[in-house]
């Protein structure tokens, strides 16, 4: 479903520095969120309940803010939660409310 993750390296050869950035597309991501959102609406699925789907380039994105996305302990869990309360991430989410 996800793009491919591309990495994107440039050599800075004025102060010999390499800088990588990464790029995705994200758009069958997000259209698959906004699905899961209006098919969520009011409805339980068990225990577990798929909350957002997150991007390999955010999550690369929040791991260089020093967010453990991969092995996360207490604090970056709370972290990613005001994250994805927050208006600026409301995409990432699959359902209706507040984490």
């Amino acid at each position: 479903m996800s793009g491919e993750l591309k990495a994107n390296i440039h050599h800075d050869v004025s102060q010999d520095k390499i800088h990588i950035s990464h790029s995705q597309d994200v758009s069958a991501i997000l259209e698959a969120n906004k699905r899961a959102r209006e098919q969520a609406e009011g409805k339980k699925m068990g225990d577990m309940v798929r909350v957002a789907t997150i991007p390999d380039v955010v999550a690369i994105e929040w791991m260089n803010e020093g967010i453990n996305v991969m092995a996360p302990n207490r604090e970056d869990l709370r972290r990613m939660k005001k994250k994805l309360n927050s208006p600026e991430y409301a995409y990432l989410r699959t359902g209706g409310g507040r984490l």
